[in-house]
Formats: C-alpha cells, structure tokens, sequence
C-alpha cells in the first residue's frame, strides 16, 4: 500500500470489509498559499491533513493542541533554521510520546505526520 493508503487509513477511510468498487484516489489533493499575489508552492493540506510552516519554534508550539483534539497534522520544518528545527522535532517527539501519539516522519529533516492516539497507518 502507498503513501496515500496510509494517509486514508489515518482517516478512517479504510476498513476490514472487502469492498466491490475499488475506490479512485487522486495522488494528490493539495491546495496551494497565495502570498503577496504570487502563488507559493506551499500545500496548505496533503490529502485533506492540513500542513503547517512555523518559521520558529514558538509558532511551532501552538499546533499541539491538535494532537489534544485528536487531530491528525503535518509540521514542515523547511522554512526554519537547523537550531529551531532541531527543537521542533524535540517538542513534538515528546508531545507526542505524552499523548501516545505517533510521529512519522515523510520526509527526513523537513516534514512530519502527527498522529493522535487511534489512529493507524497501514505499512
């Protein structure tokens, strides 16, 4: 199963019964920021989980309450610098191992998938 499988699965769009109808997914569903009238290549949601891009470790901190909301999430640490991303992957590897959640990481050194308790990603 690939990525897109594991991201529905999350979601609770996958089950145990054998379905009829395979069902259609697009590889991607991502909208895109506007920034100053000039498009940025920046998703604000990855298959309907929506992305965040704190740009220090204080903005970092306020989407924990996501995990606390039982809300799947995706941090990208692109627009930090190494000390700041350092510290964000700190946080949240202990925010989540507090709430056990899980903390998967999509792309190494830049962008992490939040998933509160519950919620499963099939490999």
């Amino acid at each position: 199963m690939g990525f897109m499988g594991y991201i529905f699965k999350a979601l609770g769009f996958e089950n145990d019964e054998v379905r009829t109808k395979p069902k259609k997914v697009k590889k991607t569903n991502a909208s895109f920021k506007f920034k100053n009238g000039k498009m940025t290549n920046r998703a604000e949601h990855i298959d309907g989980i929506p992305v965040y891009y704190p740009e220090n470790f204080e903005q970092a901190k306020d989407y924990a309450q996501f995990l606390r909301d039982k809300k799947a999430f995706i941090i990208s640490v692109e627009s930090c610098n190494k000390d700041d991303a350092s510290k964000i992957f700190e946080y949240y590897h202990g925010v989540a191992f507090g709430l056990r959640a899980k903390m998967i990481t999509l792309e190494e050194d830049k962008l992490y998938l939040l998933l509160p308790e519950g919620m499963e990603v099939e490999e």
